[in-house]
């Protein structure tokens, strides 16, 4: 069901843990055997390259994204496919794989 490159909504906390908003991130791994997966954020606020730039619409693979949006490649964190509310569609492969490329230059670089 839910499969790498898929674009999902989960909540996530504020920073005071008070409350949650939905937001999307990307599914760069497909579930492991405890439903978990490696995830990268999406933002509507325009990001410096390397991030990858979606635009608002149709998504390569089905679904549909409602706003512009911009793959944080230098972030990902472990997710649990319990935390999510609904898929919004997917990016193509070729996509998904640039977002591992990055990731994996940024951890090289060593920042």
């Amino acid at each position: 069901m839910y499969e790498a490159g898929s674009i999902v909504l989960i909540p996530f906390p504020f920073s005071d843990l008070s409350s949650s908003k939905r937001r999307p991130v990307l599914m760069l791994t497909t579930a492991d055997a405890r439903n978990d997966f490696i995830a990268m954020p999406l933002t509507s606020k325009p990001q410096p390259s390397p991030s990858l730039a979606l635009t608002a619409g149709p998504l390569p693979e089905g679904g549909h994204l409602p706003l512009a949006s911009w793959i944080k490649t230098d972030t990902a964190f472990s997710l649990s496919t319990t935390q999510v509310i609904k898929t919004l569609g997917r990016i193509s492969e070729e996509n998904r794989i640039y977002c591992v490329q990055q990731f994996c230059r940024y951890l090289r670089q060593g920042r």
